[in-house]
């Protein structure tokens, strides 16, 4: 099963309001390199070093080009995370690393604005993406790594269904280290 193209537009209620999560696109330069930069200490313990290029124009325009060539393969689905009914930009939302033929899985990646944290909107953003996944892929199991110190992701996770599997050694380079992380998973029986 394909999913629809570069358009598409999930929606999922939050305890802090509704969300919009939509394909990142030119017009969301400004927003997302603005949010990126306000959170960046915010952000950094979780996610790979940042080169000084991370927040430029012209590497968010190669970064569009290769999410849009990732959706037309059926490779990947990243989101940008909107605050319903006020097109204000609070995160991401990224289904990546997808496996057609046996495995039918993917893996999920997340991140929420400091400003928007701990209201519900990384929950809903998880739950719409996974249910996305399922129901529009026809995916079997989706996969999410945490750091074990990160409690409020590994929170997140539980909530919404994901259960925990193991530790994965060395599993990626956080901010110049590599890290230990926990994996979760969900299934479409789940």
């Amino acid at each position: 099963m394909r999913a629809p193209g570069t358009h598409t537009v999930l929606t999922a209620q939050a305890a802090g309001g509704a969300i919009v999560l939509r394909h990142p696109n030119w017009a969301d330069y400004e927003a997302w390199a603005d949010l990126r930069a306000r959170n960046q200490d915010y952000l950094m313990p979780w996610e790979p070093e940042w080169t000084d290029a991370h927040l430029s124009r012209n590497l968010y325009k190669a970064r569009l080009n290769r999410l849009k060539k990732w959706v037309a393969k059926d490779t990947a689905y990243p989101f940008h995370v909107f605050r319903a009914g006020t097109d204000v930009l609070i995160g991401a939302c990224n289904i990546t690393h997808i496996e057609r033929g046996s495995a039918q899985s993917a893996k999920l990646g997340y991140w929420i604005g400091e400003g928007f944290a701990r209201q519900g909107f990384a929950r809903a953003a998880v739950k719409s993406t996974t249910t996305f996944c399922f129901e529009k892929l026809g995916l079997h199991r989706v996969e999410a790594a945490v750091q074990p110190d990160n409690e409020a992701s590994i929170k997140v996770l539980e909530a919404v269904g994901f259960t925990y599997e193991g530790r994965a050694r060395g599993y990626l380079k956080i901010n110049g280290e590599w890290r230990d992380h926990l994996i979760y998973a969900k299934l479409s029986a789940d």
